[in-house]
């Protein structure tokens, strides 16, 4: 009787578990699911980004990875999810932004670029509230962060910057320097890859630009 009371809870036990799993992981795919949405209502409303979010996101895991290959450990599995997050987040603060500013085909005058340099903070503010990594905040708030100090909206510098901004930040520049826009045209990748690498170091991170390189240059991008 003890034998089969003890089998008995421990079959219980193990359903409980599963179910506890299943129900885990189903929370997971609607949070994913959720952050998907949440990605794309900027892109509804900043015309001339369509799919932007999408390619920033694919570019900063590819990136990560890459960087994961080369030694990099600590950019595990746990970093790449929340890294994915950041990524389809990374401009939700555009939202606030007034759509004559988003969308406006000449170059922004002083006063529009502070406004629009705003959707860092408004999109840390937006995430707050919300249960996720501050990990994932930190990629929204300081993707335009420079490595030589002179980015929004602190002025980190360096090592400073966190890791996960680091990587948003060259995948970010290199989408929008080969995507058409209104007002130009968009560079060869070739083109993209040159800038990029002149400003290892000073604009960037010279950690996710190697790892860029290493992927220009195998074809994988």
């Amino acid at each position: 009787a003890a034998l089969a009371s003890d089998a008995a809870m421990a079959i219980r036990n193990a359903q409980l578990f599963a179910n506890l799993k299943r129900e885990l992981e189903r929370n997971r795919e609607l949070f994913l699911q959720t952050i998907l949405v949440l990605g794309s209502t900027i892109e509804a409303k900043d015309t001339y980004t369509h799919g932007h979010t999408e390619r920033v996101t694919n570019y900063a895991v590819l990136i990560a990875r890459q960087m994961r290959e080369s030694g990099a450990p600590e950019l595990d599995d746990k970093f790449l999810e929340v890294l994915y997050i950041s990524g389809m987040l990374h401009d939700i603060g555009k939202i606030a932004v007034p759509e004559a500013i988003l969308n406006k085909t000449d170059k922004l005058t002083r006063e529009e670029f502070d406004i629009m340099k705003q959707h860092t903070l408004k999109g840390e503010e937006m995430l707050k509230p919300l249960s996720v990594f501050r990990e994932c905040i930190d990629g929204v708030k300081y993707h335009h962060e420079r490595y030589d100090g002179k980015g929004y909206p602190s002025g980190l510098k360096g090592e400073d910057i966190p890791m996960i901004a680091a990587i948003i930040a060259v995948a970010d520049t290199f989408d929008a320097m080969t995507t058409d826009r209104p007002y130009r045209k968009g560079f060869s990748k070739d083109e993209a890859i040159a800038e990029i690498r002149i400003n290892s170091g000073v604009q960037f991170n010279p950690k996710p630009v190697q790892a860029l390189l290493e992927l220009y240059e195998a074809g994988k991008l």
